[in-house]
């Protein structure tokens, strides 16, 4: 009898499983948005003629009707976790983003359109992808750069989450440190870090993990990264020093998905602007307090990375943003399936290295 019900127990753990994806299937497409059950229609900003002028895009006020805050001080990036310091920062209305805003005539699937919109609900998870293939760097960005990324702020755009459960749940990647390998440190104020794009328009993906975690974090912390990107372009694997990072021994990366277009700056034809994105599933494993047993914590996110040509060649800015969303395993999943329970704001500002 005892086995009879463990075989029952496993096939209703396997349906339901199967029943989150399938919801969440759908809800990428938009039909069963009647689950979400919002409570308002989320709202846009309108693109207007100044607005398309400066080349910029927008978005001022989070769905909780509060102010987005300032980057974090020094002081509280020391004394405070890392998720009360991104919660609790308090400023006047501020921009979570400086989007460019690109070519009206962008495809309306695209990825500049999505981005154009400037609407975090536009940002949705992509689900039951075919293997992406490598990310191809445009001409213009060729070679060895220093980037510095600013924290510029964050938004809680969930319509059918309050913002009290959202900063509850500590696996919300971005809440805890390590918790999004590339920026590990969210809410720090600025962070350097080399990124290399070689003459076939590849990114050297050991060079800008080890370098922007080690960046962050403040020490010298990964001691490898295991990448054959001609074998498997879309797994990584990242291993710390051993003992001296609390929140990871060892990180597993896997891209679900890969999106880049490059369009032509709509004030300046002879300047691009390339736009790319990356959707990761990261498995954190961490020591525990029970003894050999790791520690393990899923994450899902996506970079909205947008990069920006300038009459110097030596010079790219832009900005990235990072949609976080919600585990099918999570208590609130059925809740928000697909759309963005938090975002996250970096000014980009490159100086190519010059030999």
């Amino acid at each position: 009898m005892q086995l009879q019900l463990s075989f029952l127990q496993l096939h209703v753990v396997r349906l339901l499983r199967l029943a989150c994806f399938v919801t969440a299937l759908l809800a990428s497409n938009g039909l069963v948005d009647a689950l979400q059950q919002p409570t308002t229609k989320p709202t846009s900003t309108p693109r207007t003629a100044t607005a398309t002028a400066t080349a910029t895009a927008t978005i001022t006020t989070s769905t909780t009707g509060t102010a987005l805050p300032q980057p974090p001080t020094l002081a509280s990036h020391h004394l405070t976790s890392r998720r009360n310091a991104i919660v609790t920062a308090t400023a006047p209305a501020a921009l979570l983003a400086p989007l460019m805003l690109l070519p009206l005539e962008a495809g309306a699937e695209s990825l500049a359109a999505k981005l154009s919109k400037r609407d975090a609900a536009a940002l949705k998870n992509s689900v039951f992808n075919i293997p992406p293939s490598l990310q191809i760097y445009p001409s213009f960005m060729k070679g060895s750069w220093d980037i510095s990324l600013k924290f510029a702020g964050y938004l809680f755009p969930s319509k059918t989450i309050s913002k009290d459960d959202i900063v509850k749940n500590v696996n919300i990647p971005g809440f805890q440190k390590c918790s999004i390998a590339t920026i590990t440190d969210v809410g720090r104020d600025k962070t350097i870090f080399r990124l290399t794009i070689d003459k076939n328009g590849l990114e050297d993906r050991y060079q800008t993990l080890s370098t922007s975690i080690d960046a962050h974090l403040g020490y010298k912390a990964v001691e490898n990264v295991i990448y054959d990107p001609t074998s498997n372009p879309n797994r990584i694997g990242i291993e710390f020093v051993k003992n001296r990072t609390r929140n990871a021994e060892r990180i597993e990366l896997f891209c679900n998905a890969r999106e880049a277009e490059l369009v032509k700056n709509p004030i300046q034809d002879n300047i691009s602007i390339f736009v790319c994105s990356e959707y990761v599933r990261q498995v954190t494993f961490s020591l525990s307090q029970e003894f050999g047993v790791a520690r393990q914590v899923i994450g899902n996110y996506a970079h909205f990375w947008t990069w920006k040509e300038t009459e110097d060649p030596n010079v790219l800015t832009g900005n990235v943003l990072t949609a976080c969303y919600l585990d099918p395993q999570d208590a609130l999943f059925f809740q928000e399936p697909s759309k963005p329970v938090a975002v996250y704001s970096h000014q980009i500002a490159a100086k190519r290295v010059l030999v």
